[in-house]
């Protein structure tokens, strides 16, 4: 059943337009890909389906809610709920979330019980049972009497994580996750994604620029270029050399790899024609049109 429906979403930042007519379905339990180079409109989807920006023409609906999560169920337009309720059903971890005060990894992740507030009581047993839960499935929960300010980079992206899942969210908002982290920290993130969403039956949507952990750990994949979808589906449908040509202008190899029991991309190089033919066009000042 889906959890989130996006119809025809326009919006533009002055006379600029960037995005044009976005449609797709996302479902309950997948991780949902949203891929594309930087000024694609990836982050801009995001935050027209959190209702930060309102889109000039289409809507986003959440489909499918849980009563006891807004008092309904069925089917609601995300601008019809109050920031209080649109936290009940979503949660999102920024690309630059920072906390600048000493607090404990605790503290930070029970902060995310505020969309919850009246319905439990602070300091119960459940309550507490419902933060330690959301820490342990993040693997912090060993830390949590650390000072957030000495955590790794990889520690506090998990601590935002269990922060977004303690407020029992069925859509998990992830921008840019595994951006400036080690390359181990980057897998061990990614596998939670995937086991968030196959445990809890949670939407996750993932946007990023990364081909390989995309290829590797979505359900299905949304290929973004100049505010539209280029491409939509399964990875091996979306995935291909061509389309890493087109969007992104490299030369890649895409191949199942059974040990990994996905696809597995190999970036080779920029793609020499594409390269020759922006640099003529800087020599001779023609800036080609976006389309």
């Amino acid at each position: 059943m889906a959890g989130l429906e996006v119809d025809g979403v326009c919006f533009s930042h002055g006379r600029r337009r960037i995005l044009d007519g976005i449609s797709f379905d996302a479902f309950k339990g997948e991780v949902l890909g949203i891929l594309g180079q930087n000024g694609s409109g990836k982050t801009t989807l995001l935050n027209c389906i959190r209702a930060e920006y309102r889109p000039e023409r289409g809507k986003v609906t959440l489909v499918d809610l849980s009563q006891d999560v807004v008092g309904f169920m069925g089917s609601v337009d995300v601008r019809d709920l109050s920031e209080h309720e649109r936290s009940q059903v979503m949660a999102i971890v920024e690309q630059n979330s920072s906390m600048n005060f000493p607090f404990t990894v605790m503290e930070v992740v029970r902060m995310g019980r505020y969309s919850r507030a009246g319905i439990l009581d602070e300091g119960s047993e459940a309550e507490t049972e419902a933060v330690c839960a959301a820490m342990e499935s993040t693997g912090v929960l060993e830390f949590s009497d650390r000072d957030v300010d000495e955590l790794s980079g990889g520690e506090w992206r998990r601590v935002m994580i269990a922060q977004a899942l303690a407020q029992e969210p069925e859509i998990l908002l992830l921008d840019e996750p595994t951006l400036h982290l080690d390359i181990n920290h980057q897998f061990d993130l990614m596998d939670l994604c995937r086991e968030i969403a196959s445990e809890r039956g949670m939407l996750v949507a993932v946007v990023t620029h990364d081909l390989q952990l995309a290829a590797r750990y979505c359900d299905r994949i949304i290929v973004m270029k100049d505010g539209r979808i280029e491409s939509m589906g399964a990875p091996e449908e979306v995935v291909t050399p061509d389309m890493i040509g087109r969007v992104f202008g490299m030369r890649a190899r895409v191949e199942y790899d059974e040990e990994i029991g996905g696809l597995s991309v190999t970036l080779i190089g920029r793609d020499r024609g594409k390269r020759r033919s922006s640099c003529a066009s800087s020599r001779c000042g023609h800036v080609p049109e976006r389309k």
